[in-house]
């Protein structure tokens, strides 16, 4: 705020500047639209420069006329023509104009937005799990539209304006210079309002989409914990706090729209100052012989059209002002880190041993998941990775997906450290079974094909008979093209589980990695699972976290975490 009060104009332009230079790669060939749609802001100018002309025309001839019974209508029928004409142009030129607009709009929006989302695809997890989820939706969606309009309608709307002021001018000073000078006396002073307008204009909406994004956060959460609120019976509670969220964004909004008022009610009392004193002293030069009557009309008419640009700047202000700090916003999201998916040694296979040495690992808050595990699992083997809940067996599992990397020590396959692989490579050659139910969407058969979209029918088939998902899809009527509720709610518990353990057969990798794939279920929906997983399995080095015994799939190895006694919160391993 301290550098918006000492210096309330540059400030904003260079944001304004360094937005508009990030943005400009989404016009990239529509250059011939770009060109169109000035041509015909230009045509909109000159055809709005002509408006008063045929009024003026008409007034002059009636009163050079001594009396008004002999006039020769011949003239006047031209000039209403005329009159008819200009606007029918008009008309046709703001339909092409706005049509040409939508389509470059149309086209750098979806270029923006999907660049965004890929930016977010590719955020590191720290970053997904710092922001609010939606927040981030916010950024995408709303966003990216206010950053649509800085980039292309809102310059064109300053360009068309900008052409009036500058066309009504130069007519008006050829008209009377002594008058068109009276009327530019208000024009710095709303200069000055729209500047500074705009940049408490921007403050404000800055606020205003930041608690948006808080509000979307807060409905997001609560939608996909709808069953849990009524469970507990908490419907008025999220209801209450989800209204002390919308009305601290309104709060918000209502100090932007209070200064977008403000702006205009100070540019309306500036204008109609301007036209006022134009009219007193046009009619005082008109009586003295200096402008025929149809001259003041075309000065009071030129008049208006030059304060006209000014007053929609006001409010185009207003909107750039809000278009900038939503671009801020998009920026900031466009500068945090991502990850390099084609970074580093491209492989094909991880069949060699995991090891650990000296690996630890320390949230990005202080808290410490990990510390000094130290360990080998050879290639081919299923290791159970077991222990008391916060004992680090997730994050040992995020390590290996390179979602987190260790604080302290090294982790490799085959004797190469992972962090220098090519992680796109790499995470090809994993497949993940998470705890939570990760299904998406659509139908059973999309949710095959994520671990390998280029599969056959055959193997989609082999992958559903290995995870023992066949007997399900011979239950349902449309089988592999059964769709699914969100989330997978129309499938039992083992049911999901064996359709994401078909999921990782799908996918050619050479590591598989479960996180607690028994836990939640009954008696049978577990042993059908556990031998799904033992099917899976099979020629793949595999990593199990669970919580407690798993002696139905019989792993090889046994990597224990505890607790350290002595220090709760440092950790240990005992590989045997």
């Amino acid at each position: 705020m301290r550098l918006l009060r000492r210096n309330p104009i540059e400030l904003p332009r260079s944001e304004l500047r360094r937005a508009f230079t990030t943005f400009r790669p989404a016009l990239r060939g529509q250059g011939r639209r770009i060109g169109a749609a000035v041509v015909l802001a230009l045509a909109i100018t000159g055809l709005e420069l002509l408006k008063p002309w045929p009024i003026t025309l008409v007034i002059d001839h009636l009163i050079a006329a001594n009396d008004t019974t002999t006039v020769s209508l011949t003239p006047i029928v031209v000039f209403a023509a005329v009159a008819f004409t200009i606007p029918l142009l008009l008309g046709l030129a703001n339909e092409h104009l706005q049509l040409v607009v939508a389509r470059v709009s149309r086209k750098a929006t979806v270029r923006i937005r999907s660049d965004v989302f890929e930016h977010i695809q590719r955020l590191e997890l720290s970053e997904h799990q710092r922001s609010y989820s939606g927040d981030l939706l916010m950024r995408l969606m709303g966003d990216v539209n206010m950053v649509r309009d800085l980039l292309f309608p809102s310059w064109l709307n300053l360009l068309s304006r900008g052409s009036v002021l500058i066309g009504g001018s130069i007519v008006f000073a050829i008209v009377d210079w002594r008058l068109f000078a009276v009327a530019l006396i208000p024009l710095p002073l709303l200069w000055v309002s729209v500047e500074r307008g705009s940049s408490a204009v921007k403050t404000a909406a800055g606020k205003q989409r930041k608690k948006e994004g808080a509000i979307a956060s807060t409905a997001a959460e609560s939608l996909r914990q709808v069953g849990i609120i009524k469970a507990f019976s908490a419907e008025e509670r999220t209801t209450e706090e989800f209204r002390s969220s919308a009305r601290s964004a309104e709060r918000a909004t209502m100090a932007a729209a209070r200064h977008t008022a403000r702006m205009a009610r100070f540019t309306e009392i500036l204008t109609g100052a301007g036209v006022a004193t134009v009219l007193v002293l046009g009619a005082i030069r008109t009586r003295g012989g200096v402008l025929t009557p149809g001259q003041l009309v075309l000065a009071i008419s030129y008049t208006r059209m030059i304060y006209k640009p000014i007053r929609k700047l006001t409010a185009e202000g207003a909107r750039i002002a809000k278009a900038t700090a939503c671009a801020l916003r998009v920026m900031d999201l466009l500068d945090r880190p991502v990850e390099d998916p084609f970074d580093g040694i491209e492989v094909d296979d991880l069949r060699g041993d995991i090891e650990f040495d000296g690996v630890g690992h320390t949230y990005p808050d202080g808290r410490t998941s990990l510390e000094n595990l130290s360990g080998r699992i050879p290639a081919g083997s299923m290791a159970a990775v077991v222990g008391e809940n916060g004992t680090g067996k997730s994050t040992l599992l995020s390590l290996l997906l390179r979602l987190h990397r260790p604080s302290a020590g090294t982790v490799s396959i085959g004797g190469v450290p992972i962090e220098t692989l090519q992680l796109a490579s790499y995470r090809d050659q994993i497949a993940y079974v998470p705890q939570e139910l990760a299904l998406f969407g659509g139908t059973i058969r999309e949710n095959i094909l994520f671990g390998k979209p280029e599969a056959t029918e055959a193997e989609i088939a082999s992958a559903a008979d290995a995870a023992l998902f066949t007997p399900v899809l011979e239950q349902l009527p449309d089988g592999l093209d059964t769709i699914l509720d969100e989330s997978g709610a129309s499938l039992s518990g083992g049911q999901a589980r064996r359709l994401m353990l078909a999921r990782a057969a799908l996918r050619d990798a050479s590591i598989l990695l479960l996180d607690e794939p028994l836990a939640g279920l009954d008696p049978d929906a577990r042993d059908t699972v556990a031998s799904a997983i033992t099917n899976i399995a099979a020629g793949r080095t595999t990593l199990v976290v669970h919580h407690g015994s798993l002696d139905e799939l019989g792993p090889d190895y046994c990597v224990t975490l505890r607790h350290r006694p002595e220090r709760a919160r440092r950790l240990h391993a005992v590989s045997r």
